[in-house]
């Protein structure tokens, strides 16, 4: 018999700028279950292997993050590209 039918799911909205969404076709996604960052990337390269190789950030919320960093419902998490001004 399952046991876990309570366990809430937990969401994030993923936003991509510049040539991330290109790459990944969508400018926005919801995922489930992604604990923390390192897992998040873990499942994009898998899925876009293509940005591996790149360079971007993470944002949390609006805040730039660097390293490990938990996730919770509700999340917005950005992927950002470097900005040129001008």
């Amino acid at each position: 018999m399952l046991q876990n039918f309570n366990r809430k799911i937990m969401k994030i909205k993923v936003l991509f700028f510049g040539m991330l969404s290109e790459i990944t076709g969508t400018g926005s996604m919801e995922l489930e279950n992604m604990e923390n960052i390192r897992i998040l990337q873990s499942h994009l390269w898998k899925t876009y292997p293509e940005i591996k190789d790149m360079d971007y950030r993470f944002a949390v919320n609006k805040e730039i993050i660097n390293g490990k960093h938990e996730l919770k419902d509700g999340d917005e998490v950005a992927l950002l590209p470097p900005f040129a001004g001008g």
